[in-house]
């Protein structure tokens, strides 16, 4: 009894740990210039995605207007940001 139990814990944990991760598309984006309408200079930005007007907090030191980059990211779901096209960006790196 004590054996299939303990097999029956082992299948199930390796199963759980074996869990794949979804990785997000990378998309080429353009940083395109400073949201001043998002609390006057306190940060945001507008960013170009596929030729989609969003808006992101983008980290220095990629926060440079008409910078290239590579980001992947998500739409922010929390009232009132999804309407204005807010996304979360999860990693961002420099376009060569």
């Amino acid at each position: 009894m004590k054996l299939s139990f303990y097999t029956f814990l082992s299948a199930s944990l390796l199963l759980v740990g074996c869990k794949n991760e979804v990785k997000l598309p990378e998309k080429t984006a353009v940083i395109a210039h400073m949201d001043f309408t998002f609390c006057g200079y306190c940060g945001g930005w507008f960013v170009y995605i596929d030729s989609t007007m969003h808006r992101a907090d983008i980290p220095a030191p990629f926060n440079k207007e008409n910078n290239k980059v590579l980001i992947r990211y998500e739409e922010d779901q929390r009232p009132g940001y999804n309407d204005a096209r807010w996304i979360t960006i999860k990693s961002i790196r420099q376009k060569k």
